[in-house]
């Protein structure tokens, strides 16, 4: 595969240049990859690219890049991931000069899963948003100049390898633990849309370090349902300082058969929101005795947790 040709554009008397490109050309079926999404300033004075406000959803994927693929040798378009609501997210501008290019990496999994190899075309299609310099919070609350751009890419897809994979796992696993805030994010969120358990003893042992990573760490091993993960996160949950609703409430969802008494055990703990994501993991699980196990919170001490656990215990009932 070969790179191609990038699309131009005039906005507010400047021309743009957008081109988008994989980290590599070739990849295989179940393995992440980053696509780079560039806006090049060509002719004119320096501008603001209006990005953001579009990526707090299920996937972390940045909803104002509308991305396609098309399976070239079938001619069919593959389905696009559902990422659940959208609220929003924070706003900024990027200032855009001729030697300062934005770029934007887009993580490929977060759109789309390859159901079979062979050439896959990929475009996206993005409204940009423009606007003059000086950038301040009040350039927010004016209208911007939008113009709509399409890029394209074509990749090879190649069928799945096991021992590849593991290759990949554990490159991204070594990268997780770089001193790189970017690089170890961004290897975070490609391992994290692996859907193998070898991810899990890279996981465990980012629990190990400093910072945000351990509670990163605990979210992705909720969703695990091994052995080394539940152990892993009963160790780390045993510190309240460590819990929060989603890794517990995570546990609900949990396949391993001793995730219940794990979620279980947190019944009674301090936190109103932790006793919240145990009533509604038990809800998920549905255990052979689990209006039992919500009846009890129908004394809780925080009335949004005895409302919630009337109206689950009603709709059980029902």
């Amino acid at each position: 595969m070969t790179p191609e040709s990038s699309f131009h554009v005039d906005v507010l008397a400047r021309e743009l240049a957008v081109s988008v490109a994989p980290d590599r050309w070739t990849l295989r079926q179940g393995e992440p990859l980053y696509l780079t999404f560039q806006v090049r300033l060509v002719a004119g004075e320096p501008l603001i690219l209006i990005e953001g406000g579009d990526y707090r959803n299920r996937l972390g994927r940045p909803e104002s890049y509308e991305l396609a693929a098309i399976d070239v040798e079938r001619g069919r378009s593959l389905p696009i991931r559902d990422a659940g609501p959208q609220l929003g997210g924070v706003v900024s501008g990027r200032r855009l000069t001729g030697d300062r290019p934005f770029r934007r990496r887009l993580l490929l999994a977060h759109w789309v899963r390859f159901e079979a190899a062979g050439a896959h075309r990929i475009v996206i299609a993005k409204q940009l948003r423009c606007a003059e310099e000086p950038w301040s919070a009040e350039s927010l609350r004016r209208p911007a100049a939008e113009i709509g751009v399409q890029v394209s890419t074509t990749l090879a897809v190649q069928p799945p390898d096991r021992a590849a994979l593991g290759s990949v796992i554990d490159e991204l696993g070594r990268q997780t633990l770089s001193a790189d805030d970017t690089v170890w994010r961004e290897a975070e969120q490609a391992l994290a849309t692996v859907e193998d358990s070898r991810v899990v003893s890279h996981y465990v042992r980012l629990l190990r370090h400093p910072g945000e990573r351990p509670f990163v760490a605990l979210k992705r091993l909720s969703r695990h349902g091994t052995d080394e993960a539940l152990h892993a996160l009963g160790q780390a949950l045993a510190s309240p300082a460590y819990r929060s609703y989603e890794v517990v409430l995570g546990l609900g969802a949990n396949p391993h058969p001793g995730a219940l008494e794990l979620l279980w055990s947190f019944r009674r703990d301090e936190a109103a929101n932790i006793r919240l994501a145990v009533l509604q993991g038990v809800f998920q699980r549905r255990p052979a005795d689990c209006i039992e196990r919500m009846r009890r919170f129908l004394d809780d001490p925080e009335p949004s947790v005895r409302e919630e656990a009337r109206r689950l215990v009603a709709e059980l009932a029902g």
